[in-house]
């Protein structure tokens, strides 16, 4: 059964029910620098995001960490 909807909740655009936090999840992009061991992680890109599921259809929702934080759930 999903969780009642509050007040901040991120609500699924399919099913109109509250969406369950994941957590903060880190994305990696770009090729592995195996040779230069942590001198190599210099040159990628990482992203860090919020992410939300709907627990009826599955959907997924990603927000970028540090930006609205205030208008989503605690």
């Amino acid at each position: 059964m999903p969780e009642p909807i509050s007040r901040k909740a991120v609500l699924c655009t399919r099913c109109n029910v509250a969406k369950n936090y994941l957590g903060t999840k880190r994305f990696h992009e770009g090729t592995r620098w195996g040779i230069l061991g942590d001198l190599g992680e210099l040159f990628v890109n990482k992203e860090v995001f919020d992410v939300y599921a709907c627990p009826s259809c599955g959907g997924v929702e990603f927000f970028v960490d540090g930006i609205g934080e205030q208008l989503r759930p605690d």
